[in-house]
């Protein structure tokens, strides 16, 4: 373990996620807070809270920002209470509530450019951060890791190391050009528990295997206890899937938590070939580390 590595207690909340279900029991490792009378709402994209130290540190904001403000008034908590905003890309599904919020923006120097998806049917989907002027000037830019708090990092800019992670499908403008965008703003978030590193990946456009050898590099920490969020193993990456599969085997991650973007043929499969280690994250889920 590394200096700054220090293991801490923290919280974890999923505030944004596709899916909400209520009316499913708890396990041992989730507490799903949304219920008939406190009922969570969702949309396309991801946000998460994390709670550690006394801090309140919000990973991305959702697409439109209607529901993470919501849920977060749920929990009791207000806007002005976070203390600080990570932005894990600048795709809009993570972005787009931002101006909700009045807290300082840690981001990467790419994140804002203008950037697309490339549809099988050759149509372009607008990807980019919308109305970033109108919160440019609290934006904190970092390629490399930093230090969140006690305990908790970002991976700054992940190695590629497994070139069959790679999907060829976005573009980004630089210099008036349309070019390939291999999202190197892609980052996550890595929290050391005592039984672990926590690994928060918003959506894992730099490869989730990637992410996580990242995460044990960094910190010099070899145990991975719990990985949350995106995968994208959706569309074209579903030819990841049982590549992913075996990795996170080989790596031992003790749980895996797929959301947002791994999509419906990922957490199945998942859920499948790995039924200890699997849970069933949604909007309002909750875990104390």
């Amino acid at each position: 373990m590394r200096k700054g590595w220090e293991p801490v207690s923290s919280r974890v909340t999923i505030l944004v996620d596709n899916a909400v279900m209520e009316l499913i029991p708890n396990s041992k490792f989730v507490t799903r807070l949304s219920m008939p009378d406190k009922s969570f709402i969702c949309e396309h994209g991801f946000s998460a809270l994390v709670e550690a130290e006394g801090k309140r540190i919000l990973i991305d904001t959702g697409s439109v920002g209607i529901a993470v403000i919501h849920n977060l008034k749920l929990l009791g908590i207000n806007p002005g209470d976070i203390d600080l905003i990570f932005l894990s890309h600048g795709h809009y599904d993570h972005t787009g509530g931002i101006l909700g919020f009045t807290a300082k923006v840690i981001a990467h120097p790419s994140a804002f450019f203008k950037r697309y998806l490339l549809a099988p049917v050759g149509t372009r989907f607008d990807l980019t951060c919308h109305s970033s002027e109108m919160f440019i000037d609290r934006v904190e830019y970092h390629s490399g890791p930093l230090q969140l708090a006690k305990g908790i990092w970002t991976t700054g800019e992940i190695k590629r190391r497994h070139p069959w992670e790679m999907l060829n499908i976005f573009e980004i403008q630089k210099d008036g050009k349309d070019v390939p965008d291999d999202i190197i703003d892609d980052q996550g978030v890595i929290i050391s528990s005592k039984k672990g590193l926590v690994v928060i990946s918003g959506c894992g456009h730099a490869g989730i295997i990637n992410t996580i050898e990242q995460a044990i590099e960094l910190s010099g920490i070899n145990e991975v206890y719990c990985v949350i969020g995106g995968f994208h193993l959706i569309g074209p990456g579903e030819s990841k899937i049982d590549q992913t599969i075996k990795e996170l085997k080989r790596l031992n991650v003790k749980k895996v938590v797929p959301i947002h973007c791994t999509g419906f043929e990922g957490i199945k499969k998942i859920s499948i070939e790995m039924p200890e280690e699997f849970e069933y994250g949604t909007t309002g889920c909750r875990i104390d580390l």
